[in-house]
Parts: C-alpha cells; sequence; structure tokens
C-alpha cells in the first residue's frame, strides 16, 4: 500500500502529514496522535508509526500528522489548545479527501491520546477513540472533555510511568459506556517492543463496531 506525505491546512500555516492509499470499500477511517512534542512526540513515533503501517497494509484509509511545531508543520506548541485544533482539522480534511469515508476513529497514543480523544464530540463522523497509555495524572487539562457517550477503549501497561494503574482505574470509573480497557502486564508507557500488542487489541476492538 503507497503512503504519501502531505500538508494540510491549518489555523497556523500548515501541518506535516502522510496519508496511506486504502481500499475503496473500506468506509472507515484512523486518525493518529502523537506523543508530547517537547518531549520528542512525532508522527514517527513507534507507536503510531507501526500502527499507521500496519492498518494502511491492510487497506485501511489512515492519516497521521506532525502538531503544530513538530517537523514542517507551522507554529509552536500552545498548551494542547491549539494541537485540539490540528486534530479537527487533519479530521476535516481527510473525511473532504477521502469521500467514502463515512466514520473514523481517532487513536492517540501518550499526549496524543489526551488531545484527540477530547474532540471526538466535535465531529460527528467521528464514531470512537482508543487512548493508549493516556498519561491521566500527567495532563489532566481535557479530562472531561473525552466523556464522550461514543465507543472507547484504553490501553495501558501496568508499569506505565505516568499513571499508577490505581489511578487509570480511578479515572476509567468515570467514562460513560460503551468502554474498553485492556491492561497489559509488565509494560511501562513506551512499548517498546511490544507495539504489536496495542495493534492485535485495537484490531480486535475495531471489530467490535
Amino acid at each position: 500500500m503507497h503512503n504519501k506525505k502531505i500538508m494540510i491546512p491549518n489555523s497556523v500555516g500548515v501541518l506535516e502529514a502522510q496519508i496511506s492509499d486504502s481500499i475503496e470499500h473500506f468506509k472507515l477511517g484512523l486518525v493518529l496522535c502523537h506523543p508530547h512534542p517537547q518531549f520528542g512526540g512525532t508522527m514517527t513515533n513507534n507507536v503510531t508509526g507501526k500502527i499507521f503501517h500496519h492498518f494502511s497494509s491492510l487497506g485501511y484509509p489512515c492519516v497521521r500528522f506532525n502538531f503544530r511545531g513538530v517537523g514542517a508543520s507551522s507554529g509552536s506548541y500552545s498548551n494542547g489548545v491549539g494541537e485540539r485544533q490540528d486534530v479537527k482539522d487533519v479530521c476535516n480534511f481527510f473525511l473532504k479527501n477521502k469521500p467514502q469515508l463515512e466514520k473514523i476513529i481517532i487513536i492517540g497514543y501518550s499526549f496524543g491520546a489526551a488531545i484527540g480523544s477530547s474532540i471526538v464530540d466535535e465531529i460527528s463522523e467521528i464514531c470512537g477513540f482508543v487512548a493508549i497509555s493516556y498519561p491521566f495524572t500527567f495532563i489532566p487539562d481535557f479530562i472531561t472533555s473525552s466523556y464522550s457517550n461514543k465507543p472507547k477503549l484504553f490501553i495501558m501497561g501496568d508499569q506505565d510511568d505516568f499513571t499508577s494503574i490505581a489511578s487509570f482505574k480511578r479515572e476509567y470509573e468515570k467514562y460513560p459506556i460503551p468502554k474498553n480497557q485492556e491492561i497489559l502486564e509488565g509494560i511501562n508507557h513506551f512499548w517498546n517492543g511490544k507495539e504489536e500488542l496495542v495493534i492485535k487489541k485495537i484490531e480486535w476492538w475495531i471489530n467490535l463496531l
């Protein structure tokens, strides 16, 4: 499956992105949001990168992008506020340029989970979100904005460096159904060498939709 680099217009210029070719009968698209820009997060991160390549290879329409100020994206870090707009701009571009799409899922990792999940109720075509290693105790600002009634999947390692499992379970209980949680043993925040486990959980959940 061929993937091409593109520049997506946003409120401060453009966002560097990569979009996949797709099998036309696939009506579900994936939007991937990367980890924290101020801690080295980019769209080529090990988790978001492998998810992108895996689902692209299956024929799903996929887009990954660099938040403002990362790579060739315009602007600068905006404490999550501008980054929320980035996600919305990417989703709207994706829907406009992939006319076969009927629904999209936000898949965010770490910072990307906090930001991506916070906008799911602002675009009707978004049918749910996957939050990988949501840093609840590190980035609490957008939690309540993610209390959506749409389907949601949380994936955590039980050795997470930023959110304890006790804290995660406390936060998870506040979310309305439908929701699923997957806590994997012996895995920290970064998933090095364990990315395939995340991919399998996402595949399983997508099949529930």
